[in-house]
């Protein structure tokens, strides 16, 4: 499976799970879910655009692993890659 197949397949997982989310499921419970479920653990996979666009798996994203990031003062996409590209990225061992 190519890099791009692989990230498409998680973030439609995700956004196809956040669309139906149960009451007390958390944003991490629904992207460990897809990242099983795709088999992205461990994988090279590119995500494209769905991080940085205003997208559902962006919202996930940041629910889950941006407690501390602020976009007001994030002018140059360091805080995002370090406050949760970073994190969500050696949760899932991507390559």
């Amino acid at each position: 499976m190519g890099n791009h197949t692989v990230g498409a397949a998680m973030v439609a997982c995700a956004e196809i799970a956040a669309d139906r989310r149960k009451d007390g499921e958390t944003a991490l419970d629904i992207l460990d879910m897809a990242a099983d479920r795709s088999g992205v653990r461990g994988m090279d996979a590119e995500f494209d655009d769905a991080p940085y666009d205003e997208t559902p798996f962006r919202a996930l994203l940041l629910e889950a692993f941006g407690k501390d990031y602020d976009a007001a003062t994030d002018s140059d996409g360091e805080g995002f890659y370090e406050g949760v590209w970073r994190p969500f990225s050696e949760r899932y061992d991507l390559r």
